[in-house]
Formats: structure tokens, C-alpha cells, sequence
């Protein structure tokens, strides 16, 4: 009962608003639904700083509009709103309470803002070319499908997307390209998805570059080529987030994620809002929007990821507000501890899969993290691959104060740095060649004191190193 009632919190976060951020014009803006302090209804916030803090502009609108979806124009200021009435309203004063213009009726809750200002698509069907006051139909030759998930315009001229369900067909979802404005489609890619998996789609900063989130299997997918071919960029498990929304920025690999969580009846309310530069493979965390304690949400890291048979790999627990801990380390359905920080020994080569449940609050709130093959289990037979056994890493001083220095004699590709929540602040990438002995020096006087652990990526494996931080 307990994980039905976790399920229809985050059901009601995806099926709420079918677009809650969006993009605006300039580097840094974006605008998101968000709750408010004084209602529980949503708000309207706009941030200009990459979502860092945020400015609620509307926080009535919604109690007389019903908010399905916002859109950001290309014009400076303006905001689009469809409402679950079918409704559509435009703002030229960047959806400030007050300045909702009525536009058109007949709107579906997939608007999109298309190349140039004043230019907004009606899901698939249609488009306007002056803010929504009238509409050019499509013909949408050669659709056959019967429900669209979600619909995007390329910034190439006349170039669409969407991504539809056949009814009939549960094993699949039909990514459509159009090249004439939706007047003519054709099947670009099948994704083997069920019909009922929420699915978003968004545009990147360049053109044929495209965005796919699977918000039930949490996958980020990535296309460069018109969605042609997809890879794999993010799978959203450890913690298990509840990634309401997508949109993609106004810079080279920028995405945003819009992360929600409502716990225990709306007494716990808070969006963050993950920032990318690298087409989702990594995020800068922001926490514009918090209500009531933190949320309570499963987590952990391990010491080593890569060992030998009979080694034994330390986990660390990250998850905030946890009361009871299960540890299942090879995904296998049985638990294997119920310590909160444990250790367990691996004995056969392989790839380990391992899941942490947890609960809080008295046990009303159970919540899981998972690493899909996390643990490398292999037979290091030479002294270049077990050489990290040997104490390759040193870390000093210890407690560290305003600088970190790593000392090492493997090359290292990035340093990952997470709070004791295992909130990502900082990724430092090496493009260099630093073999055999490398010194590096990270400046921590912007670090408040604390405990973070650093993740330290190799060529093959990592490593992940505690570090209390004390100024």
C-alpha cells in the first residue's frame, strides 16, 4: 500500500502538466511550474540564472485556468499557456500575474514555440504564425497513429517531430519526422516502448538534435541526426528521480531536467532543476523551490567499482531521510543486508547490479536506488590493472581547507564532486594525457564545511574518495 501511494505522487506529477519548463529566449532563462508557499495550487517561476533561484510571477493563475502547459516564445517576455480546457493564452510581460491575454480555443496540451517569434504549434495539428490568434491546419498525410505523446519543431525550416502510440500495438512507440510543418510524415524510428510509458521530447541548441526522456524506465535518450540513430546518455535510478519534464537549452549539450517531489500530502514540496552541458551525462543540482524538510529518496556510492574476486567493496549510504535500509548487491531479489553502510565481498567475475530500498517517515515513504551493472567484478592478472589496489590514490591534507591536492599514477579522464546527499556541484573533465604521476590541485575555498566524496573516473574503472572539507 505503502508503494501505491509513492506511485500516485509521482503519477500526479507527470500527468499534472504535460510541459511544466521551457526554455526561454536568452542563455540562463527558463520558466517552470512550481508549488507556492501560500497555496498548494502551482505557481509560475522564471529563472534567469540556469535555474539556480527562481522568481514566482503567477502564483493565482492556475486556480481560474487549470495549467496544462507553458511555452516560451522567441520574443523577449513572452510566455504561452495552454489550460486542460483547450484553452490558449499568451503574456508579453514574462507570465506575470495580471497579463494573460485569451488567444485561441481548440488547443491541445503539446503546444511548442516554433523558429521565430510568434510562431506556435498546436500539438501536430496546426500552427500559428501571430501569437496564437489564428491557425494554419496540417494535413498530416501518412500519420496513422492514435495518441501523441509529445511533439517538437527543429530549428531547421519545416522540420517536426512527434512521438505517438498506435492503439492495439503495446510494444511500441513510433517517432514521426516531418519536413513541410506536419503536412506530411513519416516513421523515423521505433522505440520499444510500452504504449503507456510517459514520454517528452525537446529540441537541442543545434539543428537535428533531439532529446527523448522515458519518465517511466527514467532513460534519457540523445539523437544528432534528425532521431535517425539514439544513444543512451542517463539512466535516472540512483536516486530514483521524479523527472517531470525536459527542455533543451540555448547552448552546445545544454539540457534541462524539471525534478518534483510530493511527499506525505504535500507537506514536503520541492523542485530542483538539473542542469547539463554535456548532453545529460552529468548535472549541476539547483534547489530553487523548497517546502517543508527535504525529500526523502534513496541513494549511495561504493569505495571501488572495480575488484577482484574475494574482494570487499565498502557501500556508503546517501539517501536522505532513510529509517531502515535494504541492500540487494547482485540484484537478485534477496536482501542482503539491512546495515546502513555495509560491506559484502564478491567472489565470481561479472558485472553486479546493486538496488538500495529504503524507508522514512515512520515507514509511510519507501523509495529505491539502483546501479545497473555498478560493480566490476574481474581477474586482474597484470600489475597495470591492479595497480590501483596499491594505494594509486592520495589525497591530502586531510581535513582539506582552501586546496585538494590528488596524487596519482593513472591517467584521470574526470572528478566527480557530490555532497553528502549525493547532489553533483562541481564535474572537472581532463582532456590531457597524464600518465605515470600526476599531481592536481582543486581549489576548495568556495566548498562549504562538510563531508563530499569525490569520484575519480579512469580509463576502465573509478574510484570514490570521502573528503571532509573544514575551513
Amino acid at each position: 500500500m505503502k508503494k501505491i501511494l509513492l506511485l500516485t505522487f509521482l503519477l500526479f506529477t507527470f500527468n499534472s502538466f504535460t510541459q511544466p519548463i521551457t526554455r526561454g529566449p536568452d542563455i540562463g532563462e527558463i520558466y517552470f511550474i512550481g508549488y507556492t508557499v501560500t497555496q498548494g495550487n502551482h505557481g509560475i517561476y522564471r529563472s534567469t540564472n540556469f535555474g539556480e533561484s527562481a522568481i514566482c510571477v503567477d502564483s493565482t493563475t492556475q486556480n481560474s485556468m487549470s495549467i496544462a502547459a507553458i511555452e516560451a516564445d522567441k520574443t523577449p517576455g513572452g510566455l504561452y499557456l495552454a489550460t486542460t480546457g483547450q484553452s490558449l493564452y499568451y503574456s508579453e510581460n514574462y507570465g506575470s500575474q495580471g497579463s494573460w491575454i485569451y488567444k485561441n480555443s481548440d488547443i491541445y496540451s503539446r503546444i511548442c514555440s516554433g523558429r521565430f517569434e510568434g510562431e506556435i504549434f498546436n500539438s501536430i495539428s496546426s500552427h500559428s504564425n501571430d501569437y496564437g490568434n489564428s491557425f494554419i491546419p496540417h494535413s498530416l498525410n501518412g500519420y496513422f497513429c492514435t495518441s501523441v505523446k509529445d511533439t517538437e519543431i527543429d530549428y531547421s525550416d519545416n522540420i517536426g517531430y512527434c512521438i505517438s502510440e498506435l492503439y492495439g500495438v503495446n510494444d511500441t512507440l513510433y517517432f514521426f519526422i516531418s519536413y513541410d510543418n506536419f503536412e506530411n510524415l513519416e516513421v523515423q524510428y521505433k522505440f520499444n516502448f510500452n504504449w503507456y510509458d510517459f514520454t517528452d521530447i525537446s529540441r537541442g541548441n543545434n539543428e537535428g538534435e533531439i532529446y527523448l526522456l522515458n519518465k517511466i524506465t527514467e532513460e534519457l535518450y540523445l539523437s544528432q541526426d534528425y532521431g535517425a540513430n539514439w544513444e543512451l546518455k542517463n539512466q535516472f535510478t540512483c536516486p530514483n528521480l521524479p523527472v517531470s519534464g525536459i527542455t533543451g537549452g540555448r547552448q552546445n549539450g545544454e539540457l534541462f531536467l524539471h525534478v518534483v517531489y510530493i511527499q506525505l500530502m504535500s507537506q514536503r514540496r520541492h523542485v530542483y532543476i538539473y542542469h547539463s552541458l554535456d548532453y545529460g551525462e552529468t548535472f549541476t543540482v539547483y534547489h530553487p523551490i523548497a517546502i517543508g524538510p527535504d525529500p526523502i529518496y534513496a541513494n549511495f556510492i561504493a569505495e571501488d567499482t572495480l575488484v577482484e574476486p574475494g574482494d570487499t567493496v565498502q557501500f556508503t549510504d546517501l539517501s536522505n531521510d532513510a529509517e531502515t535500509w535494504e541492500w540487494d548487491f547482485d540484484n537478485d531479489g534477496t536482501i542482503d543486508s539491512y546495515e546502513q553502510n555495509p560491506t559484502y565481498t564478491y567472489q565470481d567475475t561479472g558485472y553486479y547490479t546493486v538496488k538500495l530500498s529504503i524507508t522514512g517517515y515512520g515507514g509511510v515513504i519507501e523509495d529505491y536506488g539502483i546501479r545497473y551493472d555498478y560493480i566490476h567484478v574481474d581477474d586482474l592478472t597484470n600489475m597495470e590493472n591492479s595497480f590501483y589496489h596499491e594505494n594509486n590514490i592520495k589525497v591530502y591534507p586531510v581535513p582539506a581547507d582552501n586546496n585538494l591536492t590528488i596524487e596519482t599514477r593513472k591517467e584521470i579522464k574526470k572528478i566527480s564532486i557530490y555532497t553528502s546527499k549525493g547532489d553533483m556541484i562541481k564535474t572537472i573533465e581532463y582532456n590531457k594525457p597524464n600518465f605515470r604521476k600526476s599531481k592536481l590541485s582543486i581549489s576548495t575555498s568556495n566548498f562549504t564545511t562538510g563531508v563530499y566524496y569525490f569520484k575519480i573516473d579512469f580509463q576502465n574503472y573509478s574510484q570514490t574518495k570521502k573528503i571532509i572539507i573544514n575551513h
